[in-house]
């Protein structure tokens, strides 16, 4: 069986991911995934409660997944965000998760994971052997 959704904390794990700000959002539910370095795509999702995945790194991004309700912000390919985005995160509570992976690797781990009632990610430590 599918799943549907899966929480924040899941995600990470899923992503290999570095929680930067939201540590208390953890447990949130993340219903649905939007990838882009575009802000036009971002602003024309019409998704709501979603995890954004981009390569963006600026203020700009953090502002609009605020104002479409994001409930987190990934930022792949091992890119660091701008001071004034960690800022702005840590002050109006967005979780902001980086990642080493691209951004295809990225929504491929989020696929397997909802596709997996289990849980268990390929190539991760809890499927050696199998």
């Amino acid at each position: 069986m599918k799943k549907d959704k899966i929480t924040i904390a899941e995600l990470i794990q899923a992503i290999e991911g570095e929680l930067i700000s939201g540590e208390d959002k953890l447990d949130r539910t993340v219903e649905n995934f939007g990838a882009t370095d575009l802000l036009s795509d971002v602003l024309a999702m019409g998704k709501s409660n979603y995890a954004l995945l981009t390569g963006l790194t600026n203020v700009q991004i953090l502002r609009t997944a605020e104002i479409t309700n994001a409930c987190c912000v990934v930022i792949v390919r091992n890119k660091q965000p701008q001071p004034a985005a960690v800022s702005l995160a840590k002050r109006n509570g967005i979780p902001l998760i980086l990642s080493r992976l691209t951004m295809f690797d990225a929504c491929c781990r989020i696929g397997r994971l909802l596709e997996n009632p289990d849980g268990r990610i390929e190539g991760s430590p809890n499927t050696a052997g199998t």
